[in-house]
């Protein structure tokens, strides 16, 4: 048999595993994590793009501080259920799946948002792209995790998630282009080039191969051994490296009937995520989602509208303001991925969250422009960095079997820090 009743991989597998995690990552590696980072940088891109578009729309159309709140928290409710959902989903039926499947979900729904008339129906659809990409998201850091050998995981989720910061300087250098010299009808091209994320979708849909853990856990043995032989020959491992590894090179092509895991329902496998010592470390990350994505979104959002209302700057103005805030954000996330291996992960993200804490006051307390935008930048670099480091912290945390689960309910928390703080700061 190649599972046990309890899930856990047998012979068969423990050895196709231990030839995944004996490969140094090389060129399969590289691409994926060029390929997740594409996904990310999309991800980025829009929303802040979007951010900058639906700013655009609450000057223009004259729309209430408090409903413009709401506005902004839009995306964040269909992050909040595609996250969630997506991660269950991954558990049950595969992670490359679900992610084509969400990120064709977005773009419709972007599309759509560009036809909208009012702000109700504007509300309406860009919840639903958010489904989409939240789905997305929420799936690429465990999915990549899932094909690299622990001691080099950490560094390479970081980089992945790391394409953050070219989605945002991207969205930076777009929106002064499309949507400041006619914010009428330029936020609506805004929505139309946010849905360039179906270009991805049919890359994908020819080279993504099925993580080959998620197939292990499934009793898939003969499929995880053709992903793990494709990945050792395209990084420069042979047969003869299986061999001296004291390895078959590939599974049997018929095995054995295997105990294949029952597919939990999804109340179970949220269930899973609070069952002993897995308790403590769900309740830490969650809060911590919460508290890092409520303030990145939070600041990011508002900040566009905040400084034409507050500041007197010009539509044009504030966009340019917001792309250098968002180049500052390169070498946070490139600094955390340098000292994720080096530096335990709690700690990198606690001298991240403290150097945010800093940031924030002086920006809170900024009298000019320079100050704000210095104040800007670090906090950008703190709170967006950071991500780099607990991103790959809360895919490494839990089993294959809940690990998508696991990091789709934390992002679906750190969603809903990410709609109160717009809302609130919208009524404040």
């Amino acid at each position: 048999m190649t599972i046990s009743a309890t899930g856990r991989p047998t012979a068969a597998g423990q050895a196709v595993l231990a030839r995944l995690d004996r490969l140094e990552p090389g060129r399969p590696h590289r691409r994926l994590m060029f390929q997740g980072g594409l996904g990310y940088t999309f991800d980025a891109f829009d929303g802040a793009l979007m951010g900058y578009a639906l700013s655009a729309v609450i000057i223009v159309w004259g729309i209430a501080a408090g409903t413009a709140g709401w506005l902004l928290s839009s995306l964040f409710f269909g992050y909040l259920v595609g996250a969630l959902a997506a991660g269950m989903l991954a558990d049950r039926f595969g992670r490359r799946r679900l992610m084509m499947c969400a990120l064709l979900l977005f773009c419709v729904f972007s599309l759509l948002m560009a036809t909208s008339s009012g702000t109700a129906e504007l509300f309406v659809w860009r919840a639903l792209s958010g489904v989409g990409i939240g789905a997305e998201t929420t799936l690429i850091a465990p999915y990549i995790s899932e094909f690299l050998p622990a001691r080099h995981r950490g560094r390479f989720v970081a980089r992945t998630v790391g394409f953050l910061a070219l989605g945002y300087v991207l969205a930076g250098i777009a929106a002064p282009l499309v949507i400041a010299p006619h914010p009428e009808t330029g936020w609506r091209i805004a929505a139309v080039l946010a849905a360039a994320p179906v270009l991805l979708l049919l890359w994908w849909r020819k080279s993504l191969p099925e993580s080959p853990r998620y197939l292990i856990a499934r009793g898939r043995i003969a499929e995880a051994a053709q992903v793990v032989e494709k990945i050792e020959r395209e990084a420069g491992a042979n047969v003869r490296d299986a061999a001296s590894a004291g390895e078959a090179p590939s599974a049997p092509t018929a095995p054995a009937p295997a105990v294949v895991p029952a597919k939990q329902s999804p109340a179970r496998q949220l269930t899973a995520l609070w069952q002993g010592r897995t308790a403590r470390t769900t309740l830490v990350l969650w809060v911590l989602w919460f508290i890092l994505t409520g303030v990145n979104y939070g600041f990011t959002s508002w900040m566009p509208a905040m400084l034409v209302a507050a500041k007197g700057f010009t539509i044009t103005k504030s966009f340019v303001f917001a792309l250098v805030t968002a180049l500052a954000q390169i070498p946070g996330y490139y600094v955390a991925s340098a000292l994720i291996e080096r530096t335990e992960r709690k700690w990198l993200i606690a001298a991240y969250a403290t150097g945010a804490t800093f940031a924030a006051l002086g920006v809170a307390l900024a009298e000019g422009q320079t100050a704000l935008l210095v104040s800007s930048a670090f906090l950008a670099a703190f709170t967006n960095g950071s991500a780099a480091v607990y991103y790959a912290y809360t895919a490494e945390l839990y089993p294959t079997v809940i690990r998508t689960t696991g990091m789709g309910a934390a992002s679906a928390v750190g969603r809903i820090g990410a709609i109160v703080a717009p809302i609130t700061i919208g009524y404040v």
